[in-house]
């Protein structure tokens, strides 16, 4: 089955560039959407569409959120407006499964062959409440919003997060209502037929944040990375086993590791090569290996 990508994104970052020529050189046959503005229209392994056509239920949302967080408003709000914009998005296209990928994961498989073993679930996670790439479909995304909908329109709901949010500021510390709480709650209260996929697996699983070691060897504030055949590898502390990992998610400051790679050319060529670090000097710890 094909299952297209999707990735939602403002602004053109610096990490943006390699995050997309990475997704297309891993599948160069996937249909991969950059919903985004016009400072990145101009990446052609992507197809870009203006997300100013799709902020209609992302727009009504804006109108009901109430901000509970330590971070920006305009980040988290956005953070929560984006399911709204895939939602919209793939009405239009009349799309049933897709992946969505945050635009701070690198790539390292192939879309149509590992995630069609998971078109039966709702969706899948990482660290249970991780999005940074879920599969979803028509159907689940639709209910993720509405619950979304609910923490701010249902008065019950909302006195609950209002108070979950009052415990947080009472303790001094950092975060809140974010739209991984909708993660949360949607396994704790509408279905549980949700997957995490960042659970090493028959010797692969998905990295659901470089700077949480998960029982995987650390290097410094992020996972030890070892290579082979330009594919990335971590090491379990307990038996020394070598998991491949499926993805390697950048989040915060980490994104800044993106950066001190090999790029590869947009466009696919017979000589292309994976993205992979510069060994001297790598950021995170990255080691070659022979398995």
């Amino acid at each position: 089955m094909e299952i297209p990508i999707i990735i939602v994104h403002k602004g053109d970052s610096f990490y943006l560039s390699p995050v997309l020529k990475q997704a297309r050189l891993i599948n160069p046959h996937s249909q991969i959407y950059l919903i985004s503005d016009k400072s990145t229209n101009k990446y052609s392994c992507v197809e870009h569409c203006y997300i100013e056509l799709y902020m209609d239920g992302a727009n009504e949302f804006q109108k009901v959120y109430k901000h509970m967080s330590s971070n920006f408003y305009a980040y988290e709000l956005f953070c929560f407006q984006r399911w709204f914009v895939i939602r919209d998005f793939i009405k239009q296209k009349n799309i049933q499964h897709f992946l969505c990928l945050d635009s701070d994961v690198l790539l390292y498989c192939n879309v149509d062959e590992i995630f069609s073993r998971y078109l039966n679930y709702d969706f899948t996670v990482c660290h249970q409440i991780g999005p940074g790439n879920s599969l979803f479909n028509v159907s689940s995304i639709e209910k993720l919003c509405n619950l979304m909908l609910s923490f701010y329109t249902d008065e019950r709901i909302l006195g609950e997060l209002k108070s979950t949010y009052q415990n947080i500021v009472d303790k001094k510390l950092s975060g809140g209502i974010c739209d991984m709480t909708a993660f949360m709650w949607y396994q704790n209260k509408v279905s549980d037929n949700v997957i995490d996929l960042s659970i090493p697996k028959n010797g692969v699983c998905f990295d659901g944040a470089i700077t949480v070691s998960s029982g995987f060897e650390m290097a410094g504030s992020k996972k030890r990375i070892y290579w082979k055949n330009d594919l990335p590898y971590g090491k379990l502390v307990e038996d020394g086993t070598f998991v491949q990992f499926y993805c390697l998610h950048f989040q915060g400051r980490s994104k800044y590791s993106i950066f001190n790679r090999k790029e590869p050319s947009c466009l696919m060529s017979n000589n292309s090569s994976l993205i992979i670090p510069s060994y001297k000097g790598s950021p995170y710890g990255a080691n070659p290996i022979n398995l």
